[in-house]
């Protein structure tokens, strides 16, 4: 049986600098769990068609949604087989399931795939009477979409093999890997903590392992952590640190996401230890006031500093990301904001930064408000309008959930774009000298 894997993405845009992970791990738990099953990832439908699968799955975020709907119909008028659609949109919209698929995954999907897989094997079909027993899908019945209920995790999460990395002409250096599923808290702009459900870890083996494996297959010197919060526990960054000393083949240049209100001289020191030389923070805003509304009262912008201040005296550099948009966001806030970015710049604490509107993705807190606002419906489809790429940001189209005239965010979006093209400009030129 032949499966194959993609990934909607609108050509029009940047090309992919990495291969998409969910569906690597996808691939390789089908394969080692459902008996003569291939399984493979394809960067374009056209190849994937080529291939003649058995089973098509694909997976999409709520801006590229529309793309996954027209990859559906064109498999639709070339094959015959099964459509699977999987990812963030789906999981916190299922009832938007298009017609051409035959199901969605909800959430984790390596168990519900492998049923659904499975189920295929034996019937040579996807009927809704079968898939009415499998939990974690959303299927059609003739009164509409019926959801079987989500599905217990998976535990421990080192049951899951190393992903199956043969994205089609990847760069060895552009392998990146996750030692964590989901994050332990529960930002209101975030759906992480609806897809992925608790936070889990691998073991800190499991973790030098598959880097191990990855200096081996592709002789990596740089890496990067995808982890949605990498420096969560004291504890188990002290154990990893002691199996690199101990095992890893060669020292690392890591990239990590960390929050900062974690940030401490031993959290600082250990991810020295481990090889982290540059962390990505959600710093979100200058404002307490927006930062209690975005990150729920969990952190402030001098806690922000803070972090910010310990991380440069151990030598680590720091991209921060800021948040534009949030509700009852007044011009006061936005100038706390540009502040706070404009100081941090200037001293080193940052040496760069990334940006973008509050969008009210699905799954998250502020989808449910912009509903009860009236802002989305629940037939409303103009998915594109939550396109969060700087490049392309439509003004005209943005879901406005902050206090300021549309005139006047558009005059702040590019006042920070302005600033963000700058910096990107001088780190390019930095780079090529």
């Amino acid at each position: 049986m032949r499966i194959a894997l993609l990934e909607a993405w609108d050509s029009s845009r940047p090309e992919r600098v990495f291969m998409p992970m969910g569906l690597a791990y996808l691939a390789s738990w089908t394969e080692a769990h459902v008996p003569e099953v291939v399984v493979r990832l394809f960067p374009e439908l056209a190849q994937a068609l080529d291939w003649a699968p058995d089973l098509v799955g694909i997976s999409a975020v709520t801006p590229n949604f529309p793309k996954a709907e027209a990859m559906a119909r064109q498999a639709r008028r070339c094959l015959d087989v099964p459509l699977v659609l999987g990812g963030p949109h789906i999981t916190g919209l299922p009832e938007s399931l298009p017609d051409s698929f035959s199901a969605g995954v909800l959430g984790e999907g390596e168990l519900t795939f492998q049923e659904i897989v499975s189920l295929m094997k034996r019937s040579g079909r996807l009927a809704p009477e079968d898939l009415c027993g499998v939990p974690g899908v959303v299927y059609h019945t003739p009164t509409g979409p019926r959801l079987t209920g989500r599905r217990p995790l998976l535990s421990p999460l080192d049951r899951i093999p190393f992903p199956k990395r043969d994205w089609p002409g990847l760069p060895g250096q552009a392998q990146w890997s996750f030692t964590s599923r989901g994050c332990p808290y529960a930002c209101r702009f975030c759906s992480t903590a609806e897809f992925w459900g608790s936070y889990r870890m691998h073991s800190a083996r499991y973790v030098v392992e598959e880097l191990n494996d990855l200096i081996d297959r592709f002789d990596i010197s740089f890496h990067v952590l995808m982890d949605d919060l990498f420096a969560v526990n004291p504890n188990r960054l002290e154990e990893i640190s002691g199996l690199f000393r101990r095992e890893l083949r060669r020292p690392l240049q890591l990239t990590a996401a960390i929050r900062a209100d974690l940030v401490t001289p031993r959290i600082c020191r250990l991810l020295r230890e481990v090889g982290v030389g540059v962390c990505q923070i959600g710093l979100e805003s200058g404002s307490d006031r927006v930062l209690s509304y975005l990150k729920r009262q969990t952190t402030t912008a001098r806690r922000n500093q803070e972090a910010l201040d310990l991380l440069a005296e151990h030598g680590i550099r720091v991209v921060g990301s800021f948040i534009l948009g949030a509700p009852r966001e007044e011009e006061e806030d936005l100038e706390q904001t540009w502040r706070f970015l404009c100081q941090n710049l200037s001293t080193g604490r940052l040496f760069a930064f990334t940006f973008g509107p509050l969008v009210a993705f699905p799954g998250t807190e502020v989808w449910t408000e912009a509903r009860e606002r009236g802002l989305v419906h629940e037939k409303w489809t103009d998915w594109r309008a939550l396109d969060i790429d700087l490049r392309h940001f439509d003004l005209d189209r943005y879901i406005m959930l902050g206090s300021l005239s549309r005139e006047r965010f558009g005059d702040w979006f590019r006042r920070f774009y302005d600033l963000w093209e700058e910096v990107r400009r001088r780190l390019e030129t930095s780079q090529e000298g």
